[in-house]
């Protein structure tokens, strides 16, 4: 059995069990069945991202938590170290090098726009 699809069904369950709701009352509110979050919790599949969403809105589950056993918090730590360590090289490149990270930013960002607007115009 895949270990990580174990991890992500225990750490549901145990949040499941914490806020006193049995599955068929959590899967109803989820609009799935009792039988898929069974599946879940005993690590034969995953979530996917429409149940994600859910289980984010009807719950206030930590989506970052439940997926990698990191809370949010952790990931946005990590997050602002990476940040900072780009500023600090940025700081530390001569003229070319800045303005190739520059360039480079511009291009993934416009390349993420661009994916944004295809993605919006298919819906």
């Amino acid at each position: 059995m895949d270990n990580h699809k174990l991890a992500i069904g225990q750490r549901l369950r145990t949040i499941r069990l914490k806020m006193g709701i049995n599955q068929n009352v959590f899967a109803r509110a989820l609009n799935t069945a009792p039988n898929h979050i069974c599946q879940i919790e005993r690590g034969r599949c995953v979530p996917g991202g429409k149940l994600l969403r859910l289980m984010r809105e009807q719950f206030g589950i930590d989506i970052t938590w439940l997926l990698s056993g990191q809370s949010a918090a952790t990931t946005t730590s990590l997050l602002k170290r990476e940040i900072g360590a780009l500023v600090e090289d940025y700081q530390r490149a001569d003229a070319n090098g800045k303005a190739f990270l520059v360039y480079t930013a511009s291009f993934l960002v416009e390349g993420t726009e661009k994916h944004d607007a295809r993605s919006a115009s298919k819906k």
